[in-house]
């Protein structure tokens, strides 16, 4: 039986567990920034390429998570763009104070 492979969250997975392919054209201008990048944090180009996308792919993921109306909230923040606008006497009075000028 197969054992579980622990990953850390900016690691690719394991050598083993790969069997999908990503390929892409790209501008010889383009690679050769890659190359430099992936030399710099001494990883080749396929490693720093798929750390970098994973990293960006879980960014993408948890801030649209985090983003996610349901409708009923949806239906709130349209009610709340749509209402007329009102006065706030308190904030009013605090924009004079930080100005020094009548706000109206």
């Amino acid at each position: 039986m197969k054992e579980d492979t622990v990953t850390t969250p900016t690691s690719p997975s394991p050598v083993s567990d790969r069997s999908a392919r990503l390929n892409m054209r790209i501008t010889p201008e383009a690679l050769e920034t890659l190359r430099e990048a992936a030399a710099a944090q001494s990883q080749d180009v396929t490693s720093f390429v798929l750390g970098a996308a994973l990293d960006r792919a879980r960014s993408v993921l948890m801030e649209d998570l985090l983003l996610r109306l349901t409708p009923a909230e949806e239906q709130q923040i349209d009610a709340a763009l749509d209402a007329p606008a009102h006065a706030i006497p308190e904030l009013a009075a605090a924009i004079r104070k930080a100005n020094g000028q009548r706000v109206q």
